[in-house]
């Protein structure tokens, strides 16, 4: 029997800012209201992201930062053999709390202010869709569609996360040819919670935001995350012959989510965006119900003008200049409404906590002194969180269709949110794969191996991210190949010590051995399948804020294989975005879709498979011993080796 007690504890510092901090460029050179402010951190360049242009200034959302992060562990294991059964108990605990000043609002938002300019606003009415000189157009008269800023109220930004689990297992010798083992783990993640309250939970039944800890709020806002989870595992392994192993097994493991999440909440980060609305009742080409007519307007409103000018020029008459600031204003009892216009983050309520189901069943075969493997091996992810934004538009319903806008007991002026992310459990993910291995040990520590994978990966979105169709109605679409799906997947790779020098076959002594001995060889060569890749439009085709466009297929997909333009001398150089040069597919076989028609496109969500990828990394290594225990290595290394 043995028995072992672990414990540990880890601090992590990390920070950084970019070079354009200590100047406030859009306030004092640029003058636009609301972009820089008083504190250092607020400093730098505004960004502009223009569609198809490189954005300017610094659109860069994660700068500055400050992480001040402590980790606590300790565990507790018991072993004990007897007889036939080989057991393990255990029991762990996890803590960690993050300090953290990052104003960060997802891909659009920065502490410096940001403007985005799609074209939308100076597209032709009825015409085809924005193209990029609509864009910069739109830049020029200094008349976003959307803007915004974040701002960090609370400094550090503090949450708590705990996880407390426990673990018996058995392996048990059947008899000498039949290996089983089982067991269980048992864990829990209890609720986030902040440095002195609980977390900020935004309940999109009310459209508050609940601080646990304060008033009447409990602790833990009231979101009912379970009672811990179990997770059995099985497994199996039969030495059919001497040289031939079969192995199997069955597990489950818990999805780990600590809600980190919602760091970025309200009222820990105000992130203030504006989004103009769609100035039409239906979609270009659509007769308006009560008048029978088209409707004069089929493009957006600006959301506001960068210093003033054009403001108020018919149609924008009244348009804010720059940003217009949210004022913080504290955190009152506990209970305090989520203010128009600012953007948040939060968790489904109940949170039904997700889990991954594994399977596989092997053989392995060893014969002339290699090892030869191949199996099965799958994984269902069975509720694994995605974003889901809990505020889309159903297609036609623009800002005021909202799921959230619509309702007048959370939102009585129709027009409160924009997009609102909730990291959510949701429906299955799959994957299947052929997993093969040929393997042989040389003499002298030299070895050479290849491993081969056949998968396929099915999901409704990776990661967190955003779910391209939010909207209830419209899940089922988001169902495809994920974004990490490579087929085939091939790797080899060796270590071979050169058969030369003391000991080797040549050049065992005097000056040969001192040239040529010691030497080694390693190299590992990949060869995979590129991603799937999501063609989108920006044309708003279907008026379903929230949604991602995406344009229609009228075509078969031809790969032109074309990733960079290159000059008579092989010089990579930029290409006009109509040369075909620069294309990877031919884009004819996508159009977007008619003005006259509301409704997504018909080209979904990965259906095109972006390039392979191929790598050579070498190297070439030799030990000048020195003592018995001390040695020095002389190593040459050369990744990408074949610059392909």
């Amino acid at each position: 029997m043995l028995w072992d007690v672990n414990a540990g504890y880890t601090r992590l510092r990390l920070n950084a800012e970019d070079t354009d901090i200590n100047t406030n460029f859009g306030l004092d050179t640029l003058h636009i209201p609301g972009t820089n402010g008083t504190d250092h951190a607020y400093g730098g360049i505004p960004a502009f992201q223009i569609s198809s242009w490189a954005n300017l200034g610094n659109a860069n959302t994660g700068n500055p930062f400050i992480f001040r992060d402590n980790q606590y562990v300790a565990n507790s294991n018991l072993g004990w053999t007897k007889g036939r059964h080989d057991l393990r108990f255990g029991l762990e605990y996890y803590h960690s709390g993050i300090n953290h000043f990052q104003p960060q609002g997802g891909t659009f938002g920065t502490p410096r202010g940001t403007f985005g300019f799609d074209g939308s606003v100076t597209a032709l009415n009825g015409g085809p869709g924005a193209n990029a000189y609509n864009s910069f157009a739109q830049f020029l008269l200094g008349l976003p569609q959307r803007n915004g800023k974040v701002v960090q109220n609370i400094n550090p930004n503090a949450l708590r996360f705990t996880t407390w689990a426990w673990y018996a297992r058995d392996r048990w010798q059947v008899t000498p040819k039949l290996t089983f083992s089982y067991g269980v783990r048992w864990e829990y993640y209890p609720f986030a919670i902040s440095d002195h309250t609980g977390v900020k939970f935004f309940d999109p039944t009310s459209g508050n935001v609940f601080i646990g800890g304060l008033g009447s709020v409990p602790r833990d806002d009231g979101v009912d995350v379970g009672h811990g989870m179990f997770a059995p595992r099985f497994g199996m392994a039969y030495r059919l012959r001497s040289k031939t192993v079969i192995r199997a097994g069955y597990g489950i493991s818990v999805d780990p989510n600590n809600f980190r999440a919602l760091r970025d909440t309200f009222p820990n980060i105000t992130n203030m965006d504006y989004q103009g609305n769609s100035i039409f009742q239906a979609q270009c080409g659509f007769l308006d119900p009560p008048t029978n007519k088209k409707p004069k307007r089929c493009n957006f409103a600006p959301s506001a003008s960068l210093t003033g000018t054009n403001a108020t020029l018919a149609p924008y008459p009244g348009l804010a200049t720059g940003i217009a600031l949210i004022p913080f204003i504290g955190l009152g009892n506990g209970v305090i409404r989520l203010p128009n216009n600012v953007g948040t983050t939060t968790v489904a309520n109940p949170f039904h906590r997700g889990y991954a189901e594994s399977y596989n069943l092997t053989l392995q075969h060893e014969f002339a002194g290699w090892v030869a493997e191949a199996g099965y091996v799958g994984t269902r992810g069975i509720r694994i969180p995605l974003g889901l934004n809990i505020n889309p538009a159903p297609i036609g319903g623009g800002n005021g269709g909202r799921l959230l806008n619509r309702n007048p007991a959370v939102c009585p002026t129709a027009n409160c949110w924009g997009d609102i992310n909730a990291v959510t459990p949701f429906k299955v993910t799959y994957y299947d794969s052929l997993q093969t291995r040929l393997t042989r040990r040389l003499s002298a520590g030299s070895e050479v191996g290849i491993v081969y994978t056949f998968s396929k990966a099915i999901d409704f979105g990776e990661n967190e991210g955003a779910v391209f169709h939010p909207f209830p109605g419209n899940w089922g679409d988001n169902k495809a190949l994920a974004s990490f799906d490579r087929p085939h997947n091939f790797q080899s790779y060796g270590v071979y010590e050169l058969p030369f020098g003391r000991n080797k076959r040549w050049a065992q002594h005097g000056i040969r051995n001192i040239l040529a001995g010691g030497w080694q060889l390693n190299w590992i060569l990949s060869r995979y399948s590129g991603i799937p890749l999501t063609i989108t439009s920006n044309v708003n085709s279907s008026n379903a804020l929230g949604s991602t466009n995406t344009p229609d297929l009228v075509g078969p997909i031809v790969i032109l294989g074309n990733v960079e333009g290159q000059d008579a001398t092989g010089k990579f150089v930029n290409c006009a975005l109509t040369s075909t040069s620069c294309q990877y597919f031919q884009t004819s076989s996508f159009a977007a879709v008619p003005s006259a028609q509301l409704r997504y496109g018909t080209a979904g969500r990965n259906i095109l498979r972006g390039p392979g990828f191929f790598d050579l990394d070498t190297g070439l290594l030799r030990n000048f011993p020195i003592t018995e225990r001390v040695k020095f290595q002389f190593r040459l290394d050369a990744f990408a080796a074949t610059n392909t």
